[in-house]
């Protein structure tokens, strides 16, 4: 029995050598431009991913550094901030008196006698009032005054006023503290 299958196609064609070399030829073209553009292609994709690894560094880095700016802002205006009050504070520590000076020269005068007044002037004069019960403690006291004189601790001692009374007796001193 004869087969009833039919080919149409040829099993060998003849195709001229001319031919053969371009069909040659056009297929290691495409390869090769195939190979290129799958090439091509990796390359652009690596490039793309190593930048954005390097973009979301930076912007990580970016907000690092806006974080910090923010809190050196906030420092910042805290320094200034006391920069200026120390100028303000320096101010007023220039005008201020120190009275401790003025303070210990009268407690070495009066020793452990009652106070009955403190003043200090605007010239630095210290006036003071002190209670004694004896002549001889109101002697100690005018005995030290001069005393502290001598050693020019206080310069111009007066004695503003001497008042007796039937238990106490009142003495008025003035002097300037050599400071």
């Amino acid at each position: 029995m004869a087969s009833q299958n039919i080919n149409l196609f040829q099993a060998k064609t003849t195709v001229q050598p001319i031919f053969s070399f371009i069909e040659r030829s056009v297929k290691i073209v495409a390869l090769s431009l195939l190979s290129v553009v799958v090439s091509g292609s990796l390359m652009v994709a690596l490039s793309f991913y190593v930048f954005g690894q390097q973009k979301d560094t930076m912007e990580a880095e970016k907000q690092q550094f806006l974080s910090r700016i923010k809190e050196y802002v906030a420092k910042e205006s805290l320094l200034v901030m006391m920069r200026n009050r120390l100028v303000a504070v320096d101010k007023i520590v220039a005008t201020q008196v120190a009275y401790a000076p003025y303070i210990d020269t009268t407690m070495k005068i009066i020793q452990s006698f009652s106070l009955t007044s403190f003043s200090l002037d605007p010239k630095n004069a210290v006036s003071i009032s002190v209670s004694v019960t004896t002549m001889d403690e109101a002697m100690g006291v005018l005995k030290t005054l001069m005393d502290m004189e001598q050693r020019k601790e206080i310069t111009t001692p007066i004695l503003q006023s001497f008042v007796m009374d039937k238990e106490t007796i009142k003495i008025g001193l003035s002097y300037f503290v050599v400071l």
